[in-house]
């Protein structure tokens, strides 16, 4: 009897998790995609590499949507610790760096070029966003690399850049 009772019970709880699984895999998240659109996030990307090993900031530039996006690396807290010694409001992200960046392009006389690692898009009608590691490469030489994210938007037909931020790990 006992074994007719745990049997019986068995059943109910294997029935419930394929039950269960088969709801939660029926509620994945639906995005509003197309191929088309993904390819062209992705034309946006390495177009920003390129402008980058061309040194071109002014063309950089013309792939985000204002000169007020969010364009910034994260500080961590030790550097925000140090900030806030001067000013209080130090949030941890700042202006933008978008002009800084630009000027370095125009003015290096290195050989630059950002390398992107494991890129992962997602489209959701208008809105793009874009993760990705990678490294900064000066001389031939990795400077820095982290994790970057984009958040891209699709306006008058055209993906522009939204924001941009990414962490700093300095190699030596």
């Amino acid at each position: 009897m006992n074994r007719k009772k745990a049997c019986v019970a068995f059943i109910v709880l294997l029935t419930c998790a394929l039950a269960g699984q088969a709801l939660a895999q029926g509620q994945e998240i639906k995005f509003k995609s197309n191929a088309d659109d993904l390819t062209k996030i992705r034309s946006v990307l390495e177009e920003f590499r390129q402008d980058i090993i061309h040194k071109d900031g002014y063309a950089l530039t013309k792939l985000v949507l204002n000169p007020d996006v969010l364009f910034h690396h994260i500080n961590n807290q030790e550097e925000v610790d140090s900030a806030r010694k001067y000013n209080a409001q130090i949030d941890g992200i700042g202006p933008s760096q978008l002009d800084g960046f630009a000027k370095l392009l125009a003015t290096s006389k290195d050989k630059l070029e950002e390398k992107f690692y494991n890129i992962e898009i997602r489209q959701d009608g208008d809105l793009g966003l874009v993760t990705f590691n990678y490294d900064f490469v000066i001389n031939d030489k990795v400077h820095h690399s982290g994790l970057e994210v984009w958040q891209l938007c699709k306006i008058d037909g055209q993906w522009k850049i939204l924001s941009v931020t990414w962490t700093i790990y300095i190699h030596s």
